[in-house]
């Protein structure tokens, strides 16, 4: 059973349907490994499930996953393993997908969502776009997000697009940190507002992961930083698509603290006096994925507590 919305708007629920890629091994959770199963079991199986698109797994803890895993149908989004020594990279890819393979095979309950590939540290763009074209003859065919080294700006986000286009991957895309465990892991507002009018330009999906925990933009005291929204982010994203907003605009969602400038009425969801309706929404969600989240009851507690969900 589904949970119900309290505003019955399906422009909200188009907006967050299995928008949640359950991460429970990952900080801050961090849960053992049969702990993190369990709690997606119950997730499959409970009201919290039309918002559950897959649950996020090391490629290197499958085999140990094994004994924990649903016996019904699920969607993984499988992680390789982060290598920045370039000369050892490649190997480990492939030893990644072999590895990911045989376990596939092994578990034919298990349909791959997504795969999610660290890109080394490059140095340069020239290096960024020869990973993506290493990487094609490996995973092609399977929808992948790259994410970009910590520290890599505009040049390389550039350069991996532009291989995107010249592959014509157009299943793959750019996974975005938003946060972690340290202030200096929140990129700032302007910078997620420069990466969402480039992947905006160029029509190249994208998801987001880590410090998404809550609906809307907050300070954090514990950390001394303030978190972005799940909330403003993806809806920031829609409406730079949807009414092509500039750099600053779109900051501007980022930005925006206050739930009241959030609508979701019917078919139209608005920020302020922006409207986007339900077809559309459902639409760019092809492009504008959805988050990984360590907790599902985190963010599900928040929006009750704004009155948007049961």
């Amino acid at each position: 059973m589904s949970t119900q919305l309290v505003s019955t708007s399906p422009a909200f629920s188009r907006l967050l349907s299995k928008s949640i890629d359950y991460a429970g091994l990952f900080p801050p959770a961090s849960l053992p490994l049969s702990e993190a199963l369990e709690m997606f079991r119950r997730y499959l199986n409970g009201r919290e499930s039309w918002i559950i698109a897959s649950i996020v797994l090391p490629i290197d803890r499958l085999t140990e996953a094994a004994g924990f895993l649903p016996e019904t149908p699920f969607r993984l989004t499988a992680i390789f393993r982060r290598n920045d020594d370039s000369n050892l990279w490649l190997s480990c890819l492939k030893e990644d997908c072999e590895h990911l393979r045989a376990f596939l095979s092994a578990h034919p309950q298990v349909a791959i969502q997504a795969l999610e590939i660290p890109l080394p540290k490059s140095g340069d763009a020239g290096a960024t776009a020869k990973r993506v074209a290493e990487l094609v003859p490996l995973v092609n065919g399977y929808r992948v997000f790259l994410e970009l080294p910590l520290g890599d700006g505009p040049e390389e986000l550039a350069a991996m697009i532009a291989a995107l286009e010249r592959h014509r991957l157009a299943l793959w895309g750019l996974k975005m940190r938003m946060g972690g465990t340290v202030s200096g892991a929140f990129p700032a507002a302007s910078t997620v507002a420069d990466v969402l009018a480039t992947v905006r330009d160029h029509r190249v999906p994208i998801k987001f992961t880590a410090g998404l925990h809550h609906p809307l933009r907050h300070w954090d005291n514990d950390i001394g930083v303030h978190m972005h929204g799940f909330i403003n982010v993806l809806m920031a994203a829609m409406f730079a698509y949807a009414c092509r907003l500039p750099s600053k605009n779109i900051e501007t969602i980022l930005a925006d603290e206050q739930s009241k400038n959030f609508v979701f009425s019917g078919n139209v969801a608005r920020w302020l006096d922006l409207p986007i309706r339900t077809e559309l929404i459902e639409d760019l969600r092809r492009l504008i994925v959805g988050f990984g989240s360590c907790s599902v009851d985190e963010p599900l507690h928040d929006l009750r507590a704004l009155g948007w969900v049961e």
